[in-house]
């Protein structure tokens, strides 16, 4: 299992995001998670970083399985958690008024990881 970085933004941390994922290397031995607080509102967050940088960038899928120097972004209106080895999303109770929130994706890093 590799290394993990769980990045978390709202909704108007766009700039901040697209620096740090320029300066990720194209060798990155690490997983990138990407949860802003967009709510239901559609997203195209991946396209975005992807441009930018030079690491894959998706919408994680639940039940996936991690891959190292990949970018993985929370979906619309879902939580995304990393089990051991693999992404959870659900659209579970809303946490400090939104979904996707930080907490989901941060404690769970913290527990699997």
């Amino acid at each position: 299992m590799g290394a993990i970085i769980v990045i978390a933004s709202y909704a108007g941390g766009l700039k901040p995001l697209k620096r740090i994922v320029e300066a990720l290397p194209s060798n990155l031995r690490a997983s990138v998670f990407v949860v802003q607080h967009i709510g239901a509102n559609p997203s195209v967050l991946p396209d975005i970083l992807s441009q930018r940088g030079s690491l894959p960038t998706t919408f994680g899928r639940h039940g996936e399985v991690i891959e190292r120097g990949h970018i993985y972004v929370a979906p619309p209106n879902h939580h995304m958690r990393l089990g051991f080895g693999a992404i959870l999303l659900d659209q579970g109770s809303k946490v400090h008024f939104t979904r996707p929130a930080a907490d989901p994706l941060f404690v769970s890093a913290a527990e699997a990881y």
